[in-house]
């Protein structure tokens, strides 16, 4: 008897293995060319798959006519780890860089991001991009306002914080901040419902239709399980590979589909 449960578990366990193994091909991501080209800008949404300590990291990337790109990366910035691990939200920093069209190009052949801000120097493994015209780029850096206003507003409160002696006015300054981060009118931050993926995702849904219809069902909790599902579902996104990445990263791009 003890024999027969044993075997019929090993079985569980190797159809769960060939189940797996079978998905992980299924999403693993090979370059494409867009299928279409509507205009002289471009949009890219890119993942650092063993960024953020494994969990990966997404940013977009933004290019116009002269080649030159502005990148958008967004964080927590009012929560420690342990505190969005239990799910707390609070604001977020939406980090911005700008890059010539040198720099911009070095960046898409190597991966190697080199510009001062948060996630914004690291090395990037993989991108899906898609033509976009000067409207919708416009459209797209007019809607990361707001993360970047409340970003910069809560630093500005932060030094105040930081800086004065008067107990009371620190009294203050401290229950403004923790409002801050409660005020579900403000991009708030969280790790579980509003990320780096699901801002950039949010962003670049103004490009595309199909990108607007996935984000209501995508149900991966990874950047790169996002960006492989997206890639699957939205043939006419094209895919490159930044750079040449490790063995460690080529295996955390085919292993990572949740």
């Amino acid at each position: 008897m003890k024999k027969r449960i044993k075997k019929s578990v090993l079985l569980c366990l190797l159809l769960l293995a060939a189940f797996y193994f079978r998905q992980c091909l299924s999403l693993h991501l090979t370059p494409r060319a867009a299928a279409h080209a509507e205009g002289r800008y471009t949009l890219y949404y890119l993942v650092n798959t063993d960024g953020m300590k494994g969990l990966g990291h997404s940013i977009l990337l933004l290019t116009d006519p002269s080649g030159a790109g502005t990148v958008l990366s967004f964080n927590g910035m009012q929560r420690s780890l342990p505190e969005s691990l239990l799910g707390q939200s609070g604001i977020g920093k939406m980090s911005v860089g700008h890059m010539d069209a040198q720099e911009t190009a070095r960046f898409l052949q190597t991966g190697n991001l080199e510009l001062d801000g948060d996630q914004l120097r690291d090395n990037y493994d993989w991108a899906l991009y898609l033509p976009i015209t000067e409207e919708t780029y416009l459209l797209i850096l007019e809607q990361a306002r707001p993360y970047i206003e409340a970003g910069k507003n809560f630093e500005m409160l932060y030094v105040q914080w930081a800086q004065t002696a008067d107990t009371a006015e620190k009294q203050v300054l401290a229950d403004t901040l923790e409002e801050m981060g409660q005020d579900q009118t403000l991009p708030l931050y969280n790790i579980y419902t509003n990320n780096c993926d699901h801002a950039a995702r949010t962003l670049a849904a103004q490009a595309d239709n199909e990108l607007q219809t996935y984000n209501q069902i995508a149900d991966c909790l990874t950047p790169c399980g996002n960006l492989k599902a997206f890639a699957k579902y939205a043939p006419q996104w094209g895919v490159m590979e930044l750079g040449k990445n490790s063995l460690w990263e080529k295996l955390m791009e085919f292993l990572m589909i949740f």
